[in-house]
């Protein structure tokens, strides 16, 4: 008697866990990707948000200390701190009024909230001596 060629129930079954298996690892390595991609594209923008408005705020000539906020389209806020720079030398002081800038970018869901942070000295304008 002949044995018909074949697989049998058994072989089907581990191949398939076997596909489901690695499949599966598969697809979280994708996600894992896609995640990463769509983060990256998320920080990438609020890095030129914070760029963005970093050169808006250097073009007012007569800025002052304190704390200004806003938001942009598509879920991100900044807020800009601006404290007098008190390192800087007293001849610097006479000339020129320096101002510690700190520009935060946020975005994201409350539980998930990531920022970028940029922080830079702005001299704002000439005194009169």
């Amino acid at each position: 008697m002949s044995r018909a060629r074949g697989f049998t129930l058994l072989e089907l079954l581990v191949a398939l866990t076997l596909f489901a298996v690695v499949g599966g690892t598969l697809l979280q390595f994708f996600q894992s990707g896609l995640r990463t991609a769509r983060l990256a594209a998320e920080r990438s923008h609020a890095v030129f948000l914070a760029r963005s408005k970093f050169t808006e705020l250097q073009a007012y000539s007569h800025l002052q200390p304190g704390t200004f906020s806003g938001a942009f389209d598509g879920g991100y806020q900044w807020q800009a701190v601006l404290s007098t720079d008190e390192n800087a030398p007293e001849a610097l002081r006479s000339r020129v009024q320096a101002l510690e800038l700190d520009l935060t970018v946020s975005w994201g869901e409350s539980g998930e909230r990531r920022s970028y942070s940029l922080r830079s000295l702005l001299i704002t304008r000439w005194m009169e001596s």
